[in-house]
């Protein structure tokens, strides 16, 4: 009764509630496929559900590990020089509006090494305790002292450290220039040589406890024999 109601009118169909999430293209040779759309966040993973997560800490770095400290992809970059902290996805978000469009004017390539995959849920003031963690506000992502956020390539060194300034402005922290050249940092400390890490299993052979002793001469083919055997 309404299709025909509306046709009379002259209406047509009826336009949809929401808005599609799949646009149908025409080709020259008369084939069709389709482009899927992203209405939420570019920065938010692609998680059907959000998992809400513990509150947690930004790691300390003490094993001696340089990764993600130095650059992987670009010429010139930037890295988080004070304690670890924080990022939101709005945070990082301004930040790459910034450096986008001034690496873009340059004619410049740009790669974000930091990914916002920690649910934040947040529950209002003057709350009683329990009742659940709360409901989901946004996302964010934790950065360590020491871990590079943004690089870029094909720029010239001046242009380069002025936009990266320009971006590092729009996130809380001290971010610092660095470049091919610049050593690792190792937590607060920039270090001029990484250490080689060290095998703990063969030192402990070459100078070996008493208990660890007893357990090598327990692994040699005499004393297996007798292993397990009752007097």
């Amino acid at each position: 009764m309404f299709r025909s109601l509306a046709s009379r009118v002259g209406l047509g169909a009826f336009p949809a509630a929401r808005p599609s999430l799949q646009t149908s293209l025409q080709q020259p040779n008369g084939l069709k496929f389709t482009i899927g759309k992203r209405f939420g966040h570019e920065l938010a993973p692609r998680y059907k559900q959000q998992k809400k997560k513990q509150k947690g800490r930004v790691t300390v770095r003490t094993g001696g590990s340089a990764k993600g400290s130095v650059l992987k992809f670009g010429t010139y970059g930037i890295r988080l020089k004070t304690e670890g902290l924080r990022l939101s996805a709005a945070h990082l978000k301004a930040a790459d509006n910034v450096l986008t469009r001034l690496v873009k004017l340059g004619g410049g390539k740009m790669w974000k090494r930091l990914c916002t995959n920690i649910a934040i849920c947040i529950k209002g003031n003057a709350t009683r305790m329990g009742k659940g963690k709360g409901a989901f506000d946004h996302w964010a992502a934790r950065v360590p002292t020491g871990k590079v956020a943004f690089e870029v390539d094909n720029m010239h060194e001046a242009a380069a450290k002025d936009a990266l300034r320009r971006c590092s402005d729009k996130l809380p922290g001290v971010w610092e220039f660095i470049d091919k050249s610049t050593p690792p940092r190792l937590g607060l400390k920039v270090v001029e040589e990484v250490p080689k890490p060290i095998n703990y299993l063969d030192e402990l052979k070459k100078n070996p406890t008493k208990k660890y002793a007893n357990y090598l001469k327990s692994m040699e083919p005499e004393y297996k024999h007798f292993t397990g055997r009752r007097g």
